[in-house]
């Protein structure tokens, strides 16, 4: 018939062709297919099931422990964030100006937020838990060490705020374990390091609270052996007059000072302190610096301290031995070893919460990005996934001095961890059951699309998963299948 038509209208077939094939090419999308972020990732039903899973045991699990859920923004005032983090996680931060003129950023961490959230409603003085579970956003740059992780995650943890002895470090530090053992994560461990510490014995040489805030931001760099390249930027910002540092490689002059302070802050930070430069220039930066900070400190203190704390950085491993090592280093830095009782309480706390000590290690390297932190910190891991990824599960510590530097004018002991989700999640076993089972109902094999959703109904009224399984959807052998299994 097509033939026939095509002769009476005398179109030659060819064009007719031709022409179908030109429509249908025009009707196509120009468009390329929108693809996801870097580093974002989707989640499908089944991964949701199993972190809605773990979700739903680990509030039950904490709520045991007096632990009430809270909620905050997803958006906040960038300034929120910043305070007292600095230049580390500024640089992380999903940033922009929103229509009523405010700076906000997505939300990188649940800490502040919540410790505001309960400071401005906290009613009396006694001890408040909070749990809290949702996404969280960090960028980072594909060269970067973290650049292959993904930029939103899910964090759930919980703060303890108010309590300000050891005992309420090991509460925080074995609920961090306890939750791994609900979801079966197996081979856990936790490995604790101590800011107050290290800030106490760096007290000892009577220097100022900037150069200590800069040894303590440095100490990832001498865990790693350089404590040459770090005396080499503490010269650079005027913690030490320029013999300080004779016995270097590199002879700096004040022009290569210049240029490397220049070159610092061109990668992203913008001080040793995490001050906004503004519109100083780098020679005024330098020079106040230098004035402020070579009056305050004495080099040969500084040197002494940068020493041992080089020395105390490399201290990592079983508990009972770590916390020797790192008395007999204290001793030989001419400092009383009783500094290190804060550290050794928070064990002992840990183990009264019912933490075996084989399964604590201490690492007074250990660093953390967000430098809130004022006393005990953590991370918590799987061995198993730790020699597959190095990505820790989770982790926490103190952090006393948060309230102030958010603004309040005091103190507010606070502590408390969170869990990466996703990572979790991961570490756990496949789920091999389907969960519930979902009833495909034939509209074909009842009769009609009337007669299968009255089926359908009818199972969903029973409590059973039905679905109407609609034409072109795929062909079934009965009125009713449960994943291809007749009813």
């Amino acid at each position: 018939m097509t033939e026939t038509l095509l002769e009476l209208i005398n179109v030659p077939r060819n064009h007719v062709l031709s022409t179908i094939h030109n429509y249908l090419t025009k009707m196509t999308s120009n468009y390329e297919p929108i693809r996801r972020l870097p580093n974002m990732q989707d989640a499908g039903p089944s991964e949701l099931a199993q972190r809605d899973n773990a979700v739903t045991k680990l509030r039950s699990l904490f709520g045991l422990r007096g632990y009430d859920r809270a909620e905050t923004p997803i958006l906040e005032q960038t300034e929120l964030y910043l305070r007292k983090s600095g230049g580390t996680l500024s640089s992380r931060l999903y940033g922009f100006t929103e229509p009523g003129g405010y700076e906000v950023s997505l939300r990188p961490e649940f800490t502040a937020a919540i410790l505001r959230q309960t400071i401005d409603n906290m009613t009396d003085s006694n001890a408040v838990r909070i749990m809290y579970d949702g996404p969280v956003f960090r960028y980072a740059r594909p060269e970067d060490e973290d650049g292959l992780k993904t930029r939103q995650f899910t964090q759930l943890g919980a703060e303890l705020i108010g309590p300000s002895s050891s005992d309420a470090d090991g509460e925080i530090i074995a609920m961090s374990l306890e939750g791994l053992n609900c979801l079966e994560i197996a081979d856990t461990r936790v490995v604790v390091g101590h800011v107050g510490v290290i800030a106490k014995a760096l007290e000892a040489f009577g220097l100022s609270e900037r150069a200590k805030l800069f040894l303590i931001a440095n100490i990832s760099e001498l865990k790693k052996g350089g404590s040459n390249s770090v005396l080499e930027k503490a010269a650079t910002f005027g913690f030490l007059p320029d013999t300080a540092v004779a016995d270097l490689e590199t002879s700096d002059n004040r022009t290569q000072i210049e240029e490397k302070i220049d070159r610092v802050l061109s990668d992203g930070i913008v001080g040793p302190f995490g001050q906004n430069i503004g519109p100083r220039t780098v020679e005024d930066i330098v020079s106040r610096l230098s004035k402020k900070l070579s009056e305050t400190d004495d080099p040969d203190n500084f040197k002494k301290a940068l020493q041992m704390l080089s020395a105390i950085t490399q201290i990592n491993g079983n508990a009972n031995n770590a916390l020797q090592n790192a008395k007999k280093v204290l001793s030989e830095s001419g400092l009383d070893p009783a500094i290190i009782s804060s550290c050794a309480d928070v064990i002992s706390s840990a183990q009264v919460e019912g933490v075996p000590i084989e399964q604590i290690n201490i690492d007074f390297g250990l660093a953390r990005g967000i430098t809130y932190y004022t006393g005990m910190i953590f991370d918590i891991y799987s061995n198993e996934n730790n020699s597959k990824s190095h990505q820790t599960l989770g982790g926490g510590g103190r952090y006393d001095g948060l309230t102030r530097a958010l603004g309040y004018d005091y103190d507010f002991p606070s502590l408390g961890f969170a869990y990466n989700l996703d990572a979790l999640v991961a570490c756990q076993r496949p789920d091999t059951e389907s969960g519930s089972k979902t009833y495909f109902v034939s509209p074909e094999n009842c009769g009609s699309v009337q007669a299968a959703v009255s089926e359908a109904r009818k199972l969903r009224a029973a409590g059973k998963r039905a679905a109407v399984e609609y034409k072109n959807n795929g062909a079934t052998s009965s009125s009713v299948q449960s994943e291809g299994e007749s009813r």
